[in-house]
């Protein structure tokens, strides 16, 4: 028997579900004309000799706008591959049987696509596994293209260098013309100072301290002396630690640090 309690348990839980669902829906159906998944397509066909590194999910374009994409790639034979092409099927009728395509390839990095050039408007519109012919550009064409990149980026980069240069004000840069060429022979004139003679005669004395410093040590290490007592000798060590540690307990201490604070006085 369900207890009252429990239905309302339940109720909430079959709401709080649907409204869950109804939010799925509604994103679902958003991304429906994004997704290829949810849209529908009339697959293409086009046979090639080289891929020249396009791949699957690749953009196929009609008038640089996207209208589907690389759906696969399979061989036919030794010197034949296969490229199957989904189209939307909202740009199905400007696909015409006339028309032909061409390797592209989008930005500096080289990512290629293929692109849909032609076509005539008393000429029918494809249908499903239809074949279009593919013109396959040359490594000439395709150095051509990707110089037209560099061109492109490089012109960028020169607009931006002159924009920074055009905001230093022409005093401002003679000055700091003028400070570089000061900095450039003062550091002339310091590393003509220092000719071989002084790097040699300094590298000698550095030597020559070095080997002071080591005498030394092995000295205070050999003993005797007060450095090495003070540093090796235990019994000294405790004598002090008494001396200064019993200070505050020895009654002629204390009288001796009166005395002496009186008379600062």
């Amino acid at each position: 028997m369900i207890k009252p309690n429990d239905k309302k348990n339940y109720l909430i839980s079959g709401i709080f579900i649907s409204i869950l669902l109804s939010i799925s829906c509604v994103t679902i159906f958003m991304l429906n004309k994004e997704n290829p998944l949810f849209s529908r397509r009339v697959y293409i066909k086009t046979e090639v000799k080289n891929a020249q590194n396009l791949k699957e999910g690749a953009a196929l374009q009609l008038k640089g706008i996207k209208i589907g994409s690389v759906s696969t790639i399979q061989f036919k034979d030794v010197n034949t591959l296969i490229v199957t092409l989904g189209v939307n099927a909202n740009y199905v009728e400007w696909v015409k049987t006339d028309a032909s395509m061409t390797f592209k390839t989008q930005g500096v990095l080289g990512d290629k696509f293929l692109e849909i050039n032609g076509g005539t408007d008393a000429a029918p519109s494809v249908k499903e596994g239809d074949f279009l012919v593919t013109n396959e550009s040359n490594q000439f064409e395709h150095i051509i293209t990707k110089s037209e990149d560099l061109m492109v980026a490089a012109g960028s980069i020169l607009t931006k260098f002159d924009k920074i240069l055009s905001s230093v004000e022409n005093n401002r840069l003679e000055k700091i013309l003028v400070n570089l060429e000061s900095l450039t022979a003062n550091t002339n004139k310091v590393m003509s100072n220092l000719n071989d003679k002084n790097i040699t005669q300094s590298v000698a004395n550095f030597k020559q301290s070095s080997e002071s410093m080591s005498k030394i040590t092995r000295q205070i290490e050999a003993g005797p002396g007060t450095l090495h007592a003070l540093i090796y000798d235990q019994g000294l060590h405790e004598d002090l630690r008494t001396l200064v540690g019993g200070a505050n307990r020895n009654k002629v201490l204390k009288y001796f640090i009166r005395e002496s604070i009186k008379k600062g006085e």
